[in-house]
């Protein structure tokens, strides 16, 4: 059986609540847990689903800036909004897909985002 955490709940448990509300559960988690293997899920979430929100934020900021300029507007929209639902779906099949490794496999690592988490955990 899986260890007990400092919260009470199991390691595995702990491990997918780090996902399960995207960045701010991985805020969450890495700030009160104390388990190294659950900070770095929360970490791991925390920089992967914070990275693109905040590339989401930046595309639909951009987006709706250049919708303003007649001409300039009607040409980016439709490739901004694909890159939005290119994001879109980016987020939610790693959302699942960190979800299902982090019950069935506690040390797993994203390979590019692994080397940023490093540095916080």
């Amino acid at each position: 059986m899986y260890k007990m955490t400092s919260l009470g709940l199991s390691e595995r448990v702990e491990r997918v609540l780090a996902y399960l509300f995207f960045w701010i559960s991985g805020l969450v988690l890495f700030l009160v847990e104390k388990n190294p293997n659950v900070r770095w899920h929360a970490a791991q979430s925390l920089v992967t689903f914070g990275t693109l929100s905040l590339l989401s934020l930046g595309v639909s900021m951009l987006r709706g800036m250049l919708s303003w300029i007649p001409m300039l507007g009607m040409l980016t929209d439709a490739s901004l909004g694909l890159l939005l639902y290119m994001l879109w779906w980016i987020t939610v099949l790693l959302w699942v897909w960190l979800m299902i490794m982090a019950w069935t496999r506690p040390t797993y690592r994203l390979p590019i985002v692994s080397r940023w988490v490093r540095y916080l955990v």
